[in-house]
């Protein structure tokens, strides 16, 4: 079942001469429950892509349709209430609220789409993240590979039909990687999502069921296992 459709997807930055097309349109459609890794050197596009995907930013041509919903046609406030019930959010910069433990950053999407908090589905959550000893702790007591736990407890708590993740290892060492890629790929799995994944990390992308490369905003290859 397709989950996400990219079609004639572009985005260019500037006019005329001094314009700079990001991505460059790219058809892409992506089935429920796969796990596909975007890869690419540095300024081919990969991040512009999944934050047109995710609906972060507004594409200058084509259109994107999540779960039969084509949502650059839905304003502003439309696709915010979207992304936040459809679409789990994970970046290299953890983007934690600090002022707030881990338990209260992991269960933010629940309040703010004005749901109650189920306490033991968020305990299991934090026991499975490792994390049931620092759930009282704020971000700056946790280690980088803690942070991104709580990051990946946030976007994966509403059970999202898609997960995003941004470089989701680019700040930690190997084993920390390791951790988090095996914590990721177990929750996607257990729940059906789908993981749409960018690294510049050929170990990463290889545990991904699809590849796709980019150079210069345009996919180049697209490889299924």
């Amino acid at each position: 079942m397709e989950i996400l459709i990219a079609n004639n997807l572009t985005k260019i930055y500037g006019k005329d001469d001094t314009a700079v097309t990001a991505v460059n349109h790219i058809d892409l459609t992506i089935q429920k429950g796969e796990f596909t890794a975007i890869v690419g050197a540095s300024g081919s596009g990969k991040s512009t892509l999944l934050h047109l995907l995710g609906g972060v930013d507004t594409p200058t041509e084509g259109q994107v349709i999540i779960d039969g919903e084509n949502i650059y046609d839905l304003k502003d406030e439309k696709r915010s209430i979207l992304r936040r019930r459809k679409i789990g959010f994970i970046f290299q910069t953890y983007n934690l609220i600090p002022v707030l433990t881990v338990k209260e950053n992991i269960v933010m999407p629940v309040l703010l789409d004005g749901n109650k908090v189920d306490d033991k589905e968020v305990d299991d959550l934090i026991e499975l993240l490792g994390l049931t000893e620092r759930k009282n702790h704020l971000p700056n007591q946790l280690s980088g590979g803690q942070q991104q736990r709580v990051a990946i407890g946030r976007a994966v708590i509403n059970k999202p039909a898609i997960i995003i993740a941004d470089e989701p290892t680019g700040n930690l060492d190997k084993k920390n990687s390791e951790e988090i890629m095996a914590l990721l790929t177990k929750a996607v799995k257990e729940t059906g999502q789908t993981l749409v994944l960018v690294t510049h990390e050929m170990d990463i992308a290889a545990m991904a069921d699809r590849i796709i490369h980019l150079e210069d905003g345009s996919i180049v290859s697209d490889t299924a296992k």
